[in-house]
């Protein structure tokens, strides 16, 4: 790795002009296979700066970070998150320290609760309490209600409907192209759909699944709505695999498919990843 990072050098090529070579104090070439790896190294201080004794905890992937504060109330996560960024030995230390600066305009802030007040406008009775922006290095961070991080829609209620709607909307965007391929007369045979279905469609839909769908029990409903939004779509799938008529019941659609109801082949994904 010491070989790999020393004596290095670029130029710039554009507009048929090439410039002389240059010195590369830091980083790997692009396309390094062993980047991925590198970076673990690189960002673990970052992690490792947060104390989940005290309610500080951080998830980072490569170059996506978020910090995570717990506490009573949002006045005092909000304190927590900018003691994390702001403290000595805190991001801003390790960002000094790694060569690697912050953009604090594309920094945002959600507060993570239920928890309502009063509307004193009167209707809806109730309102989502309050999120206010903090303050770090004299630059307004602002409260967002909705965010994207590693391909998961996170709401400020944790309801995931958000995440409903986009695993769904990928859903009907993959069964568009898949009718395509499902001709009776010259189509895909239904055994290679079935496969195409399981091996494509359920995993791009249900990616992170065990985060925003609960399997149904006799102590709770689970996420029983979400499940039959999202249902919609494998019978849509059956339905250009076999072929048969709209009107066809769903359990039966499901048979001569040779799929699991939709319900338990969400159970049986939930029961992987526990395992």
């Amino acid at each position: 790795m010491h070989r790999k990072v020393s004596g290095r050098c670029t130029s710039i090529t554009f507009d048929g002009h090439t410039s002389d070579p240059r010195t590369l104090t830091r980083g790997l070439d692009q396309g390094c296979p062993l980047s991925g790896i590198a970076f673990q190294f690189y960002n673990a201080d970052l992690i490792d700066i947060c104390d989940k004794k005290t309610g500080k905890d951080a998830v980072a992937f490569v170059d996506d970070t978020l910090l995570l504060a717990r506490g009573k109330n949002l006045e005092t996560t909000n304190n927590k998150v900018i003691d994390m960024m702001e403290r000595a030995g805190g991001t801003f230390t390790w960002s000094k320290t790694h060569q690697c600066e912050f953009t604090i305009e594309k920094f945002s802030i959600m507060g993570l609760t239920r928890r309502r007040e009063k509307n004193p406008m009167g209707r809806p009775v109730t309102r989502p309490i309050e999120r206010k922006p903090i303050q770090i290095l004299q630059t307004t961070v602002p409260v967002i209600a909705e965010h994207k991080f590693l391909g998961v829609i996170l709401d400020q209620e944790l309801r995931w409907n958000a995440h409903v709607n986009y695993a769904l909307a990928k859903g009907t965007k993959w069964i568009t192209q898949y009718r395509r391929l499902a001709k009776q007369m010259k189509g895909i045979s239904a055994k290679h759909m079935r496969k195409f279905y399981i091996t494509t469609a359920i995993p791009r839909m249900l990616y992170a699944a065990d985060l925003f769908l609960t399997p149904q029990s006799g102590q709770a409903i689970g996420s029983k709505g979400h499940i039959k939004r999202l249902g919609r779509i494998q019978r849509q799938a059956t339905i250009h695999t076999t072929g048969a008529l709209r009107s066809t019941p769903t359990d039966s659609l499901d048979a001569h498919a040779d799929l699991l109801p939709f319900q338990y082949l969400v159970e049986k994904l939930l029961y992987r990843v526990t395992t």
